[in-house]
């Protein structure tokens, strides 16, 4: 199969409490932005969506670059770009949930009081692809998913990888002492509906972008 584009999503994407807090997580993009390089190498066409990331991460040369701060915003950017023959690799960390009321001044603090923040569910954007792939017959399509976990992660994996309709799904362990974030070494396996079906690591994002890249070359 020919692919003619691909659209990498990366880093992680903003949801407001008030004009001066929000929530969001400790992705750099590093991942995605190295992989949609990768891609460009026998991929014509590249589109590359990020959320926050590191500046250095910010801007891919020779792509189409578009900037997504919310998750809902990521979604439609992603959903705009879908067509026949396109690989989508979701390599994105969107906040999953956001305020039910984003607040137009900054809250007070107060000293004897707590604050109640209730949060209600964002958009799941690998759904949200699938559904749109089928409902406007986008067909030739390979759709890759991550997962980030902190445990038993080939289970959590391979859950995601058949309730999303997945393609493939690249599974790592992270948390909060960065293991799997930023300039750090990690070790990947990739999944289909067959379990796993290729380890890569410990090593760089760089030479664990390059493996995505051909493994996906070399089994389309």
């Amino acid at each position: 199969m020919k692919i003619k584009k691909a659209i990498v999503s990366a880093g992680a994407t903003r949801e407001w409490i008030d004009p001066v807090r929000f929530i969001s997580n400790a992705s750099s993009g590093k991942m995605g932005f190295c992989i949609a390089r990768e891609l460009s190498q026998w991929i014509e066409t590249i589109v590359y969506i990020h959320g926050i990331t590191s500046e250095k991460y910010s801007k891919l040369e020779n792509a189409k670059n578009i900037f997504a701060e919310t998750t809902v915003e990521m979604k439609n950017a992603i959903l705009s770009e879908l067509e026949d023959f396109s690989l989508i690799v979701m390599a994105a960390a969107p906040v999953d949930f956001k305020p039910s009321e984003n607040q137009n001044q900054k809250i007070k603090k107060e000293s004897n009081n707590t604050l109640n923040l209730l949060l209600v569910p964002n958009p799941d954007i690998l759904k949200s692809i699938y559904e749109s792939l089928y409902k406007n017959q986008i067909s030739n399509t390979i759709l890759v998913g991550f997962a980030a976990e902190t445990n038993d992660l080939e289970k959590n994996a391979m859950e995601k990888l058949k309730r999303k309709n997945l393609n493939y799904i690249i599974g790592n362990y992270v948390n909060k002492n960065s293991v799997g974030f930023g300039d750090v070494e990690s070790k990947i396996k990739i999944f289909s509906n067959r379990g796993i079906v290729q380890e890569y690591g410990p090593a760089s994002k760089e030479l664990l972008a390059a493996d995505i890249s051909n493994f996906l070359k070399s089994n389309l």
